[in-house]
């Protein structure tokens, strides 16, 4: 199931979704009112919002260029080149589906680049920085690129385990042509994951994750030295984190950040994270699927064809093995996943039952003061590494209930619209809260009107940087309290 055909369309809904989760207050009449200017829209209802209509008296269609004037003029001070990037964003989801050949043969693979609509709550979801589209097609996902990487030859610095040939330091030819740096062909032959800058090498079994300087989303790809030296030391923390979490729960896996490797030259601008590759992860007769892919739609996706008792029963089943695992992680050993869509596997039997999660990108997660200790001593000056209890809290509920459950749930409830998916995911959490005792979190969790979701408009309206958060009240759908919808 793959209808991506209108960039207008992708575009459109990309801020229709934000004006309502982020500024807009809700009419009674289902309309959205935008406070500052007064303005009435309204949209077509269904997973999405589209097709938008303006109020002048009567009701007048937007396009989305007149969409994105419309945001900027209730918001006000429009970030530089705010709608030249809204623009950009539209022109690359029209490059990427003139340029879209049939999808590949692995499934694992077409789940990773299924992503051609992008984040769906991001003002410029398909920004690439301005670049024309022949500058960086040759790396898309979302057309299925394969290519050679760039080799480096002399001394370089490693940090942690690098499973790399001694003096050759694999590079992004992207990344390459944009610090004006000419690297030696004959490098491994990767395809890029749905994150762009991290590609994997099937040869090896390994996945590369660069620094690229381009803005994607709200933050520009660089691999700072801050977030490089942390590696090796939350790879240790985290190893039997992780072997705990897989004991406590089956067949659960980790993609551990092993280390990196740079240039002393270009410490950051030519960074190389190398990564635990896929396949030592998965059981035989499993086969590892994107969570953002199987929730945006690709040929070969598990909930195609199920019917309504079978989509119930598969949305139960992945809940099950993606929830556990996150919870146990806070719980149990104060380490605050980044469990969206993007950082999630899930591993599918041959009938296509979610049996198994794979979580991702450990350089995204936070930790709780229990480890003040590592903390201090890798960042004396403090930073974002570490949070409070409740900012952990808050942004694991953002990361796993509404930029992932929601979105998985809206997946099946788009083919079996009316199903009680909500049951099912709060007797998980239930089942949690009775096998380690009462939680005073849960508890509250799912009696909760609302829970957070990252205002990405807002934040940049802001000017923020990528890792800053901002969050909204979403309406929480595992509110036992909620009428069912």
């Amino acid at each position: 199931m793959e209808a991506i055909t209108d960039p207008d369309g992708v575009t459109t809904t990309a801020l229709l979704n934000c004006l309502r989760r982020e500024v807009a207050e809700q009419g009674p009449d289902g309309t959205l009112l935008l406070p500052r200017t007064g303005t009435r829209v309204r949209a077509r209802e269904g997973r999405w919002l589209s097709d938008p209509e303006v109020f002048t008296g009567s009701w007048q269609p937007l396009s989305w260029a007149e969409l994105a004037v419309l945001v900027s003029k209730e918001l006000g001070d429009p970030p530089v080149g705010f709608l030249d990037e809204i623009a950009g964003s539209r022109s690359a989801v029209a490059a990427i589906l003139d340029a879209r050949p049939a999808p590949p043969a692995d499934l694992y693979q077409r789940s990773e680049q299924a992503l051609v609509a992008g984040h769906r709550y991001h003002p410029a979801p398909k920004g690439r920085g301005g670049a024309a589209a022949a500058e960086w097609l040759p790396y898309a996902p979302e057309v299925h690129a394969r290519f050679s990487l760039a080799r480096l030859e002399g001394t370089f610095v490693d940090d942690g385990e690098v499973p790399l040939p001694e003096g050759v330091l694999p590079a992004h030819p992207w990344q390459l042509s944009l610090l004006g740096i000419e690297g030696a062909p004959g490098g491994a032959e990767v395809w890029p994951t749905s994150s762009v800058r991290t590609v994997y090498d099937p040869a090896a079994d390994l996945f590369y994750k660069f620094s690229l300087d381009v803005r994607i989303t709200n933050d520009v790809r660089r691999l700072w030295e801050y977030d490089l030296r942390w590696i090796p030391p939350l790879a240790r923390l985290l190893r039997p984190v992780f072997e705990d979490v897989s004991a406590a729960y089956p067949g659960t896996a980790f993609l551990v950040d092993r280390g990196y490797r740079t240039s002393p030259a270009q410490f950051e601008g030519l960074a190389v994270v190398v990564r635990d590759g896929i396949r030592q992860h998965t059981p035989p007769g499993v086969t590892p699927l994107l969570a953002a892919g199987i929730s945006e739609g690709f040929d070969g996706n598990p909930l195609d064809g199920l019917d309504s008792t079978q989509a119930l029963e598969w949305f139960r089943r992945y809940v099950s093995v993606v929830v556990p695992p996150v919870l146990h992680a806070f719980f149990a050993h104060g380490v605050v996943m980044e469990c969206h869509l993007q950082n999630v596997v899930v591993g599918v039997d041959a009938t296509g039952m979610p049996v198994q999660a794979i979580f991702r990108d450990p350089e995204g997660m936070r930790l709780l003061p229990r480890h003040a200790a590592l903390l201090s001593s890798v960042d004396p000056g403090g930073g974002a590494r570490g949070v409070d209890e409740a900012k952990g809290w808050e942004r694991l509920r953002y990361c796993l209930v509404v930029n992932h459950l929601v979105e998985i749930a809206g997946a099946v409830l788009e083919r079996h619209p009316g199903l009680d998916v909500w049951a099912e995911a709060r007797e998980v959490f239930l089942g949690y809260a009775r096998d380690h005792g009462p939680q005073e979190l849960l508890t509250s969790l799912l009696e909760s009107p609302f829970v957070p979701a990252k205002a990405n408009l807002l934040l940049r309206w802001t000017r923020a940087e990528g890792a800053a958060s901002r969050y909204v009240d979403f309406p929480n759908p595992l509110d036992r309290n909620r009428p069912r919808r």
